[in-house]
């Protein structure tokens, strides 16, 4: 598979272009006409694939969105002898946190950006693909607060590209995991992908 990312964007009215990873709702179908995949291969090549439709589906008990576009010759056909030239992508449905439990990782990084004391607890193993990182970490600052996942549970925080935290100073992080680590900061002398800083 030579895909590095598959991503929704919506083309606004003056032109910018907004990621649409994360939707908590079905867009209109006016919206749905401004949306196309963009997909990135291994090479750096971009191509461009318009949305011919965007359903919401219920597989193995999770809901996710279902979003069906153009594809011209793509890789990846769902079935080369039903459908020719569809792509087929799906999305995970975010589930709103309830109280301090989190399902959606950006929910979750602008939590702890906002509150670097409370607790905060996963209901669900997290994909942090698509969240952006304008700075070299998620959480900026000193987080002192706590990270953990519900009772009972050790749920895993997939695909971070930057460490999680800047300073974790008398905090503490239990019974979470990070997986599929893909740290790519040639920049930085030294990584550790769960803060740069962890001090008692």
């Amino acid at each position: 598979n030579n895909i590095a990312s598959t991503n929704l964007v919506k083309v606004n009215d003056d032109g910018t272009e907004t990621p649409s990873d994360f939707m908590n709702e079905k867009p209109s179908e006016e919206d749905v006409k401004k949306m196309y995949l963009k997909i990135t291969s291994r090479d750096n090549k971009v191509t461009r694939l318009t949305v011919d439709s965007i359903e919401e589906v219920t597989e193995e008990g999770q809901k996710l969105y279902k979003i069906t576009a153009e594809a011209q010759d793509l890789i990846q056909h769902t079935d080369p002898t039903k459908v020719r030239n569809k792509y087929v992508y799906y999305i995970e449905k975010p589930h709103p946190k309830e109280d301090n439990v989190y399902y959606n990782f950006k929910d979750l990084v602008d939590a702890m950006n906002t509150d670097k004391n409370g607790t905060f607890k996963l209901g669900a193993d997290l994909n942090a693909t698509g969240v952006p990182t304008p700075k070299k970490w998620y959480v900026d600052g000193d987080f002192r607060g706590t990270l953990k996942s519900v009772e009972g549970k050790h749920y895993t925080i997939h695909n971070t590209e930057r460490p999680l935290f800047q300073n974790i100073i008398g905090g503490t992080v239990t019974k979470v995991n990070l997986g599929n680590v893909n740290i790519n900061m040639p920049w930085a002398d030294r990584i550790a992908p769960i803060a740069d800083t962890i001090k008692g």
